[in-house]
């Protein structure tokens, strides 16, 4: 008997329920059965869905603490398979915990039986400091660095790694040995004080001249530092020496304004290029408008300097006036000024009061010379006012009147003294009364204020009467006279009785109530209406023919 396609394939089996640790998992098959698929794919199929519905696990994971103990070659293992391991280097068993891993519903399950070995206690570096990263257990390392102005000898790292059956060191201690730099530069036409030294350990220092006419450009002295824990350097770079000019002469009458934090002197050396400002004193100024400053040359010369000459004030000039001077020593200086800075004058105008002024710098006075004008004696005084004179109280020729708060000018407000009289009558300071503010009305005129004894009109606007005067008058005590007059809306004629239901509304304290008087009063007149219906009944009847 020839066998048909699918008697090829196993017998397919029924759908069921397995029971999994009192779980229950239905598993249909009738879908896995296929005449096109290939009989090997559907046997491994059905061995995976089988195997996992039974608790079988793969291959066990890799432990980085432990390794099996015999090869593992199988794809899968069943339930409750025990394997069992061994710590990998590095790593010792725990006295407490089994070496081996267990399947249990389709994973592998265990503890942690193998611990990390440590490694001993490196110790104290000499002159240095260990720094541990994390700890001294396998895997983790130590490093070392050196106190400051100390230099590694050996290795910066050592590991905790296996050595034979145990844990060790990668590497020996190195050593912190002190700086060594080396001899300190020479420079040209210079040199240092340390050339007597044999060695030149961490923190020595040298400090260099230069020779004779030579100046020195930079730190004068160095010493040996650290750099990058590795070795020792001289810092600062060495300076260098230049050539130089000397004999600096002082300037007459001028003082050196500072270069390099310092006043220069004359022994002090100054490199090629080197440019030096200084200033006349108070009282001097150069001839021509040059800049004020001397330059070293290549030469070793310095540029010649301006000159700084007397600056003089005028001789003043005081017309009906007398000038009286007080000129100060000059100490021995030879001076060809009539007048010299600081020396002073007085004045005196119309042998009444004086006034000094002084020498400046620039070669004016101050304060400027004044006038003497014709005298007038004390400006008119005015109410509510004053008069402020505008030139020195000795020579004043000219009166400038301010009001107070509240008052404003009205009239010239300047007088001039002029053959010993006032040019004319004073202002005078009248009161500001505050702009009339008109609900429903405005001014007849467009001003910002008003001043006393001054007449306003008010008109009001359309639809409203004015209750009060319609001209006010701006009194001297800031007020007006009489009141501010009001405008009050005229009632139009048949609004009688809206204009009561506003007052209504006004004198009830709330919306209801207005509505109850409402009712009330509509009441009241339709009463009223029948009275008079009744009354006009009666007097019908009275007044018909029997």
């Amino acid at each position: 008997m020839v066998a048909t396609p699918q008697s090829m394939y196993p017998p397919r089996a029924p759908d069921e329920t397995l029971d999994r640790k009192g779980k229950m998992t239905a598993w249909p098959f009738s879908r896995l059965w296929r005449v096109s698929d290939s009989t090997l794919f559907q046997m491994a199929l059905v061995a995976a869905l089988l195997a996992t519905a039974l608790g079988d696990c793969d291959p066990p994971p890799s432990l980085h603490f432990a390794f099996p103990t015999k090869e593992l070659d199988e794809t899968s293992y069943k339930e409750k398979t025990r394997l069992t391991y061994s710590c990998r280097p590095g790593y010792f068993r725990t006295s407490s915990k089994g070496t081996y891993v267990t399947c249990e519903g389709g994973s592998w399950q265990y503890e942690t039986f193998c611990i990390k070995k440590k490694c001993s206690n490196p110790g104290e570096l000499r002159n240095g400091e260990v720094i541990l990263k994390p700890d001294y257990s396998f895997g983790s390392h130590i490093e070392f660095n050196c106190l400051e102005g100390y230099v590694l000898i050996g290795p910066t790292t050592s590991y905790c790694e296996v050595q034979d059956r145990t844990v060790g060191w990668s590497h020996s201690f190195p050593e912190c040995v002190i700086a060594q730099c080396e001899p300190p530069p020479a420079i040209s036409h210079g040199k240092h004080n340390g050339w007597r030294e044999e060695s030149y350990p961490y923190g020595s220092s040298v400090t260099y001249s230069c020779n004779p006419t030579f100046s020195l450009v930079g730190e004068a002295s160095i010493s040996c530092r650290v750099e990058n824990k590795t070795k020792g350097v001289w810092s600062p770079s060495p300076p260098t020496c230049k050539n130089s000019c000397t004999n600096l002469s002082a300037i007459p009458h001028a003082l050196w304004e500072t270069y390099n934090h310092r006043l220069p002197t004359k022994d002090e050396l100054y490199e090629v290029g080197t440019v030096l400002r200084y200033r006349c004193h108070p009282g001097y100024k150069t001839a021509r408008n040059k800049p004020m400053t001397v330059t070293c040359q290549s030469n070793l010369e310095w540029t010649p300097y301006e000159e700084c000459e007397e600056v003089c004030c005028p001789v003043p000039e005081l017309k009906n006036g007398k000038i009286i001077p007080r000129k100060q020593q000059r100490r021995g200086l030879a001076n060809k000024c009539e007048y010299f800075y600081g020396d002073s004058i007085s004045y005196s105008c119309n042998g009444r009061r004086n006034a000094e002024a002084s020498c400046q710098g620039d070669g004016t006075w101050s304060p400027e010379t004044p006038t003497c004008g014709e005298s007038c004696y004390y400006p008119p005084v005015i109410d509510h006012g004053r008069p402020k004179l505008t030139t020195h109280a000795f020579s004043a020729n000219e009166a400038n009147y301010e009001c107070d708060k509240g008052y404003t000018l009205v009239g010239n407000p300047i007088l001039y003294c002029s053959s010993s009289r006032w040019s004319g009558p004073p202002p005078q300071c009248k009161a500001v009364c505050p702009t009339p503010e008109i609900e429903h009305g405005n001014l007849l005129v467009d001003k910002d204020q008003f001043v006393e004894t001054e007449n306003v009109t008010i008109r009001c606007d359309s639809g409203y009467d004015i209750v009060g005067s319609q001209t006010i008058t701006c009194l001297e005590d800031r007020t007006w006279s009489p009141e501010v007059p009001k405008c009050e809306w005229v009632v139009p004629e048949g609004c009688e009785q809206v204009i009561a239901g506003r007052e209504l509304m006004q004198c009830l304290p709330s919306v209801e109530d207005v509505k109850m008087a409402l009712e009330l009063y509509k009441l009241s007149l339709e009463i009223e209406l029948l009275e008079l219906q009744r009354d006009k009944a009666k007097k019908s009847i009275q007044e018909s023919p029997i």
